[in-house]
């Protein structure tokens, strides 16, 4: 069942041309960008967290290998976990991790089952906010919670007042709520009997 969100959103990619389709599902480009629940007194800072039902292993691999990226964020997706190793992905069956419409990932830094920092380095043809997000990039926080679920922390960082990069964090809001829905789905099935 889709919510008022993710209805609009449906509805925008049905009436966008289909250069323009791969807009809404850009999660492990900028996952953050406008989970705006917390803003840095500069601006630079955004924040958002959730608790997600799942332990923090099934947490850390859902972020962290491509089967676990597969059952939630995109069907072409592949994962190279090293300081410099990539996150590719493309949310088209039929697309490759070389093509146009590729989204690729840099990994700057992780502490195992706690934290994974990530820079977007390649973008799909005709993305349209290249300087705010060539300056941005995104740290994830995993927490363990006393009742076997885990808290989950994304803060993007590199963020400025230009009108670009407030564009860019208005949309990608429902686009990323949209996600971690499809993040919790995907693990909350996996903890069904």
């Amino acid at each position: 069942m889709l919510n008022a969100g993710s209805r609009r959103a449906a509805s925008a990619r049905r009436q966008a041309p289909a250069s323009r389709q791969w807009r809404p599902r850009l999660f492990p480009l900028l996952f953050l960008v406008a989970l705006t629940s917390g803003l840095g007194a500069d601006g630079s800072r955004v924040a958002y967290r959730t608790e997600i039902d799942a332990d923090i292993d099934a947490v850390w691999a859902a972020f962290t290998t491509a089967d676990g990226l597969k059952s939630w964020m995109a069907p072409v997706v592949d994962i190279d976990l090293k300081v410099g190793g990539k996150m590719r992905a493309n949310y088209r069956k039929e697309g490759s991790l070389d093509d146009e419409t590729a989204i690729e990932n840099t990994i700057l830094a992780f502490d195992p089952k706690s934290m994974l920092s990530l820079k977007a380095t390649r973008f799909p043809k005709g993305f349209p906010f290249l300087e705010a997000a060539r300056k941005a990039w995104s740290v994830f926080y995993f927490d363990p919670l006393p009742d076997g679920r885990t808290r989950v922390t994304v803060a993007g960082l590199g963020y400025d007042d230009t009108p670009e990069s407030r564009k860019m964090k208005s949309f990608f809001q429902a686009a990323n709520q949209q996600s971690f829905d499809k993040l919790k789905q995907a693990l909350s099935a996996k903890r069904q009997p």
